[in-house]
C-alpha cells in the first residue's frame, strides 16, 4: 500500500458531503442510544464545569488542574446555560467526529472514496465507540485528543517540523485530562530514534520536544504564579490504591473480561470488535509464515502504527502502576471507560483490514471485488444491535428516571426525597428552580439501606405539606453501588402505611432485582 499525501480538494462531496453524512448517522447513533446521568463521576465534572464558569482553578483539586476535563462543558455551559443537554453536547460532538477522522485516515491511505465511507460508518457505530459516545466520560476527550494526534502523526509524515509540533499540542492537552497520555511516549520515542538512526531525520523530534516543553513549561509558570507549585498535577491526581499481592491477578484479569467479555450486569462493551480483530491479525500472521505472497500477509506502516498505539496503551494501562510511587504495585479502580483510547484504533484497524482483504484479491472470485465493504456494512448493523445491548442497562435507568421526573411534576409535591446522588441531578437540571424541597440522607457517605431506613424513619413524623419519596431507582447504573440509597428488598421492615404508592418501573440492570417506584405521603 502507497502512502500519499491527500490532494487538493476536489470534490465537494469528497471532502464536505461525504464527512457530513458520517458525522450526521454518528450523531443520530448517539441521539438514538442517549442514557444520559450514569456515571459516577457526572456529579463531580459537572460541579467543575460550573465552578470554573465564574472562578479560577483551585489548584488542589485534581479536577480543576485537569483543564481538559471541564474547558469544553464550561464554554458550552456559557453559551447555552447550564443543562443536560449544554453538559452532553461537547462530549457527544468529539465522539461522533470519530468516524469522520477515521474517514480521512482511511482516504489519505488510499482506499477510496467508497471504501472509507464505509470505513467512517463503521468506527462511528463500533459498541463501545456507541457506548461511551452517549455518556459524558471525560476519558472521551482524552481519546478524542489521542486520536486527533493519531491522525496528525500519521498524515504528516512528509512535515516532520509540522508533524511533531501539532502531536505535542495534542498530547499536552490530552495530558491536561489524564496523565496516562504518557503511556503513548515508548512507542513515540522508538519512531523518532528510528528515524534519526535509520534515515538521519530529526526535525519532526526537534519539533515534538520543543514545542512540548514550551507548552509544559508556561503551564508550570502559570501553576507556580497561581498556586505556588509548578506541577500540581504530579501532587493531586486521581486516587489509587495499594493492591495486596495475592489480589493482582484479580486486578490483572478486570480489563480483558471487559474487553472480551463485557460488563457486570452480562452486557456487552466492545461486542466482536476484538475478537474479530485478532482473528484477522491471526490469519495476517498465518499467511506470512507459510510464505504466501498475499498482500494480506503484509504489516505495512499504518498495521504498525495501529498496533503500536493500542497494544502500547493496553499493556501499560494493564501492568503500570497507576502512581509516581513504585514501593508497591498501585491501581486506580478498574472501570470501563478507561479503556475508551483503545476502541479508535482498533475499530479502524480492523476496519481497515477487511478492506485489505478485498484489496488483495482474496475471494474476489466468488464474492466480487466489492464484498469487503458489503461486509462492513453487515457488521455495522451488527454493531448497532451490540450497541443497543451495551446500552441496555443506561436506557432502562434514563426510562424510569424520565417516568420519576414526570411523576414528581404531575404531583407537585412539597417534599420530595431522592437518594444523594439522584438528588444532585434533580437540584441542578431535571426539577431545578421549581420550588420543590429536596431532601436526603444529610451525610453523603450514608450509602447503605440501612442508613436510608433509619434516616426515613426518623425524619417522616416531622414532614409537612405533601412529600414524594422515590425508592429503587438508585445511583449511577455502571461501576456504581448496586445496594445504595432507598432499596426496598434489603430494608428491614416495609415502609409505613402512610406511604402509599403512585407507580412502578422496572430497571432491567437492577441486582439484586427492585423496580423504581414513586410513593406519596398526604399531609
Amino acid at each position: 500500500m502507497s502512502e500519499r499525501t491527500l490532494p487538493p480538494a476536489k470534490s465537494l462531496v469528497k471532502y464536505l458531503l461525504v464527512p457530513l453524512a458520517i458525522f450526521a448517522f454518528s450523531l443520530a447513533l448517539r441521539y438514538a442510544f442517549f442514557t444520559g446521568f450514569i456515571l459516577g463521576d457526572d456529579p463531580q465534572e459537572m460541579h467543575a464545569s460550573i465552578f470554573m464558569m465564574g472562578n479560577p482553578p483551585d489548584l488542589h483539586d485534581s479536577f480543576h488542574i485537569r483543564f481538559g476535563v471541564w474547558l469544553f462543558n464550561a464554554a458550552f455551559f456559557r453559551v447555552l446555560g447550564v443543562s443536560e443537554f449544554s453538559f452532553f453536547l461537547p462530549t457527544f460532538l468529539m465522539s461522533a467526529s470519530l468516524g469522520v477522522i477515521g474517514y480521512f485516515l482511511m482516504l489519505f491511505w488510499g482506499y477510496g472514496e467508497k471504501n472509507s465511507f464505509v470505513a467512517g460508518l463503521f468506527v462511528a457505530s463500533a459498541p463501545f465507540e456507541l457506548l461511551i459516545g452517549v455518556v459524558r466520560a471525560n476519558v472521551l476527550i482524552f481519546s478524542w485528543f489521542l486520536a486527533l494526534g493519531l491522525a496528525s502523526f500519521l498524515m504528516l509524515e512528509k512535515r516532520p517540523v509540522l508533524q511533531g509540533a501539532l502531536l505535542a499540542v495534542f498530547m499536552w492537552l490530552a495530558f491536561y485530562v489524564k496523565l496516562w497520555v504518557v503511556y503513548l511516549f515508548p512507542p513515540i520515542a522508538i519512531y523518532y530514534l528510528f528515524n534519526f538512526v535509520r534515515r538521519g531525520s530529526w526535525k519532526g523530534a526537534a519539533s515534538f520536544a520543543t514545542m512540548s516543553l514550551a507548552l509544559h513549561c508556561a503551564m508550570g509558570i502559570y501553576f507556580q504564579s497561581a498556586g505556588g507549585m509548578f506541577f500540581p498535577f504530579f501532587e493531586y491526581h486521581s486516587a489509587t490504591y495499594p493492591v495486596e499481592p495475592g489480589a493482582l491477578m484479580q486486578v490483572f484479569s478486570e480489563y480483558p473480561r471487559m474487553l472480551f467479555i463485557g460488563s457486570q450486569f452480562g452486557t456487552t462493551f466492545f461486542g466482536y470488535v476484538p475478537y474479530l480483530l485478532l482473528a484477522m491479525m491471526a490469519l495476517k500472521l498465518a499467511l506470512r509464515f507459510t510464505g504466501s505472497k498475499s498482500k494480506f500477509a503484509r504489516f505495512d506502516r499504518a498495521d504498525v502504527y495501529l498496533i503500536a498505539f493500542y497494544a502500547t496503551f493496553f499493556l501499560m494501562l494493564e501492568f503500570f502502576p497507576n502512581t509516581f510511587v513504585f514501593d508497591r504495585y498501585y491501581s486506580a479502580p478498574r472501570i470501563f471507560r478507561y479503556l475508551a483510547p483503545l476502541s479508535f484504533p482498533m475499530t479502524l484497524h480492523l476496519a481497515k483490514m477487511v478492506l485489505d482483504v478485498g484489496k488483495s484479491g482474496m475471494f474476489a472470485r466468488k464474492l466480487g471485488r466489492g464484498w469487503p465493504a458489503a461486509a462492513l456494512a453487515v457488521l455495522i448493523v451488527a454493531n448497532i444491535v451490540q450497541a443497543n445491548d451495551a446500552t441496555m442497562p443506561g436506557q432502562s435507568y434514563r426510562r424510569a428516571l424520565l417516568s420519576v421526573v414526570g411523576d414528581v411534576e404531575s404531583l407537585s409535591p412539597s417534599n420530595v426525597i431522592f437518594e444523594s446522588w439522584t438528588k444532585f441531578f434533580m437540584d441542578e437540571v431535571y426539577l431545578k428552580d421549581r420550588g420543590y424541597n429536596i431532601l436526603t440522607v444529610p451525610n453523603y457517605t450514608y450509602d447503605s439501606p440501612a442508613d436510608h431506613e433509619a434516616w426515613l424513619q426518623e425524619i417522616t413524623p416531622s414532614l409537612k405539606g405533601r412529600t414524594v419519596l422515590v425508592t429503587g431507582l438508585g445511583s449511577y447504573v455502571h461501576y456504581g453501588c448496586g445496594t445504595c440509597g432507598f432499596k426496598l428488598a434489603m430494608f428491614s421492615n416495609p415502609l409505613g402505611p402512610e406511604w402509599k404508592m403512585f407507580s412502578e418501573y422496572d430497571l432491567d440492570y437492577s441486582d439484586p432485582p427492585e423496580p423504581a417506584r414513586v410513593w406519596i405521603r398526604e399531609a
